[in-house]
């Protein structure tokens, strides 16, 4: 791991005193929301990453499509730890060849919450100049999300929580981050998956079925006619009970 603002080295480096050739490739890794702190340790998170080789961080957000910025200071997102993935032989001609590349599956309409975040964008690039992925945690709450993705709405899915010019990437606060943006962005940030939702059970509006009560097949309409139903049967028998006795004492 490495603190600070960007990697600004080029071609050659110094590992254990020995000159290594190549450019370092790192991968800046950001939470998303508080919940992280429980979640690294299981191996998985609310996670925002860039890829940054040469001094500039690369990502991928929805409505602005692949950018750059500058290393360690991604907005509405709190830094946790740059990971170096290795180097490759090339330069900035060769970065800008690969995202170039990747600009057609990563476009500004393209983004994808559970499918095709930024994560996927780090990896995709990662891929293409070392041919490695990212590490494995780092979209792994993704990966398991996609197995229920048709549960959560579509704004959420298409909206990024980081994206250029210090803001998320659909641009109507839409997202689901959690940190707060910087102070000096008068931003205001936007609570994780709100509203207001609905009680299991609950008769708070008439336009609103307990969901108990819908999977049983009815709601009170139908628990009313049962009822009545038992009642009627109750007074029939009552009624039959009495005639027989009245038989009974004319005998």
């Amino acid at each position: 791991m490495s603190g600070g603002r960007g990697y600004e080295g080029g071609r050659t480096r110094m590992v254990s005193g020995v000159v290594v050739m190549g450019t370092v490739v790192l991968l800046n890794v950001y939470d998303l929301s508080p919940a992280n702190e429980y979640l690294y340790s299981m191996g998985m998170g609310l996670h925002h990453s860039g890829v940054e080789i040469l001094g500039k961080e690369y990502s991928f957000a929805s409505g602005g499509g692949v950018f750059d910025s500058t290393p360690k200071e991604a907005p509405g997102a709190k830094f946790r730890e740059s990971i170096e993935l290795g180097s490759f032989e090339g330069g900035s001609a060769e970065v800008s060849s690969a995202i170039s590349d990747l600009r057609e599956d990563f476009g500004p309409d393209r983004y994808n919450l559970i499918k095709r975040n930024c994560n996927h964008f780090a990896n995709a690039l990662v891929w293409r100049l070392l041919r490695r992925t990212i590490p494995g945690h780092v979209n792994r709450l993704a990966n398991i999300g996609q197995c229920c993705s048709c549960l959560l709405p579509k704004k959420l899915l298409e909206e990024s929580p980081v994206g250029p010019n210090g803001g998320g990437g659909g641009g109507s606060g839409g997202g689901f981050q959690v940190y707060g943006r910087d102070k000096k962005n008068d931003s205001i940030s936007t609570p994780a998956f709100s509203g207001s939702g609905v009680t299991l059970g609950s008769q708070d509006s008439g336009s609103r079925v307990p969901l108990l009560g819908s999977w049983r097949g009815g709601g009170k309409k139908k628990d009313d006619t049962l009822t009545d139903r038992r009642e009627k049967a109750r007074m029939a028998a009552l009624a039959r009970f009495e005639a027989k006795n009245a038989g009974s004492d004319r005998e």
